[in-house]
């Protein structure tokens, strides 16, 4: 690799970090380009070689959360829900640590929206039709599909926010406990 390819990914690299930083002090709306580069230690003229603005900084990064949790999905099989929430959650701990800024307290609304729509998809095609319901009707599937997909993005951004104190194993077997739990016992 060229020495310039290893300064454009570094700059790329830092500019991550430091917006990932800056959203443990700063909303995202309070965040601008002059101080991603700051903290970044860069240029704006180095980081406008990477992204326009720092939306697009947020949609280059959401595209690669989408296209990891595609693959992910692809290579779960249908029973093996668990195996999709720690591969999802030790993401967030390593390459995604930006998109789990970006869910926290700190975090886009827009981005938070995106996660829930996406949580909704999957819990209507994977999640939903293993939990053995009697739903009567495409209104209460409706609802059952939002109370779960919300409380699930819940727990992860409580976890976000708290620190990641548990590690994704843990935070699995609780998710999976509360997904599966009869509440006629």
């Amino acid at each position: 690799m060229k020495e310039t390819d290893l300064r454009y990914e570094r700059t790329r690299k830092n500019i991550l970090a430091a917006m990932t930083r800056l959203l443990q002090t700063k909303s995202f709306e309070q965040i601008t380009v002059t101080n991603i580069c700051q903290e970044a230690e860069i240029s704006r003229s180095g980081f406008y070689l990477h992204y326009v603005d720092k939306y697009d900084l947020v949609e280059v990064n959401l595209q690669k959360f989408r296209d990891q949790a595609n693959q992910f999905l692809a290579e779960t099989s249908d029973r093996d829900k668990t195996k999709l929430f720690s591969n999802m959650l030790n993401y967030l701990q390593g390459e995604g640590k930006l998109i789990a800024a970006l869910l926290s307290e700190n975090g886009s609304v827009e981005v938070q929206n995106y996660i829930k729509r996406v949580m909704q998809e999957n819990a209507r095609v994977n999640i939903f039709p293993q939990l053995n319901l009697k739903i009567e009707s495409e209104t209460e599937q409706h609802f059952a599909i939002i109370f779960l997909s919300n409380a699930l993005l819940g727990v992860l951004q409580d976890w976000i926010n708290r620190g990641q104190k548990e590690s994704p194993a843990e935070l699995v077997k609780i998710m999976t406990h509360l997904i599966t739990f009869d509440f006629k016992k």
